[in-house]
């Protein structure tokens, strides 16, 4: 089963929950956050991890199965989304 990694890649976490090299894996087989991902970073990724888990690309992005977002917060880090087989 393909899962999708989301790494901190820059940015500081307003909350001080996360840093840069955290890393999540998200998969199908549980309806739950990742493990130590904070809610606003989860709100930020979520949209995106389900284009990957349902086998869909970005379109806008040199690499369709691979994009960065800033997380919600007002000091925003920056998450990489990306799926791995």
């Amino acid at each position: 089963m393909a899962k999708v990694v989301v790494k901190v890649v820059e940015g500081r976490c307003q909350g001080g929950y996360h840093k840069i090299g955290d890393a999540f894996e998200i998969d199908c087989k549980d309806a739950l956050t990742p493990g130590g991902m904070c809610l606003g970073a989860w709100g930020s990724v979520f949209p995106y991890a389900m284009i990957l888990l349902g086998d869909g690309e970005f379109y806008w992005s040199d690499n369709k199965k691979r994009t960065r977002i800033r997380c919600a917060d007002p000091e925003r880090i920056t998450l990489e989304v990306s799926k791995r087989a």
